[in-house]
């Protein structure tokens, strides 16, 4: 005769004598208080709607999220980065924007430009381009090379700036240049989605904005292996890059909770820095 299995004798011990009814009850959201919309960390245009009489500015992201760059390899993603991070700042990057404006909230907040597979020169070089445009050293903006470190060395750095780094209370802004440098292999899918919520849970706690680039499948708009699904999937917004020549193209891939802002391109003069051109092209996308 067969004994009658009982549930609770599967169940570990440690797991069944821990009490999680404090952390439950802490996540559920209280349907009698108003939870505001996260304001606009960095916008790219304005609605052409207006509502009330006020055209809002169309968001690029929001603090507490985080976005990701894509595009197939040389299609000048690290300069509309660059673009981005220059108008976050402010200053005399407006000069390089042409009739669009990007703008940027961070001010007394650190902005954190994180470079993982470019030599100090190209690492150096990137960061005066930022310089350049906004025409000072920004004093709350840091350019770091991790290019020398490991992977799990990068993850654990990236742990203490959140965690444990004097910064910690007062960041608003990181690019990660790139993403797929964090894992293993952007194809297994627990390391990938516990990078990501990695991710979700920084962004959460520091109430910043993360911008990540990530390279696109050759031939294909998907992004890199099961990291790109999974990021696809929970960031807020994707900028697309598509290399059109002497330019490249811009537009908002997939955005979430607004409208997506308009496509726009950008070119590269002299001094290798990027700026918004007047390319009429028709959009591919």
């Amino acid at each position: 005769m067969n004994k009658k299995i009982n549930l609770t004798d599967l169940i570990k011990p440690e797991a069944s004598t821990k009490d999680l009814s404090t952390e439950f009850e802490a996540t559920t959201i209280n349907l009698k208080k108003e939870v505001k919309r996260p304001p606009i960390a960095i916008s790219i245009g304005y609605d052409d709607k207006s509502y009330g009489g006020t055209f809002y500015p169309l968001k690029f992201g929001t603090f507490g999220n985080f976005s990701v760059i894509t595009g197939q390899e040389k299609s000048r993603k690290s300069f509309v980065k660059s673009l981005i991070e220059a108008c976050s700042i402010g200053g005399k990057s407006n000069n390089y924007t042409s009739s669009l404006e990007i703008r940027g909230d961070f001010e007394g907040k650190w902005i954190f430009s994180i470079d993982n597979e470019q030599s100090e020169f190209d690492a150096w070089s990137n960061g005066i381009r930022i310089s350049k445009m906004v025409g000072a050293h920004p004093e709350k903006y840091k350019v770091l090379m991790w290019r020398e470190k490991s992977r799990k060395e990068r993850r654990e750095l990236l742990d203490w700036l959140f965690m444990l780094s004097p910064y910690k209370d007062n960041i608003g802004l990181v690019f990660l240049d790139g993403l797929v440098d964090f894992v293993n292999d952007p194809n297994d899918q627990s390391e990938c989605n516990d990078f990501i919520d990695l991710i979700m849970k920084y962004t959460s706690i520091s109430n910043c904005h993360l911008c990540g680039i990530l390279h696109q499948n050759p031939n294909s708009e998907k992004m890199r292996g099961h990291l790109g699904t999974i990021a696809s999937q929970r960031a807020e917004t994707v900028a697309m890059t598509v290399n059109k020549g002497d330019y490249s193209s811009v537009s908002c891939k997939s955005v979430r909770g607004g409208k997506p802002f308009k496509d726009f391109t950008i070119r590269v003069d002299d001094e290798w820095l990027p700026y918004i051109s007047e390319d009429n092209e028709e959009m591919i996308l």
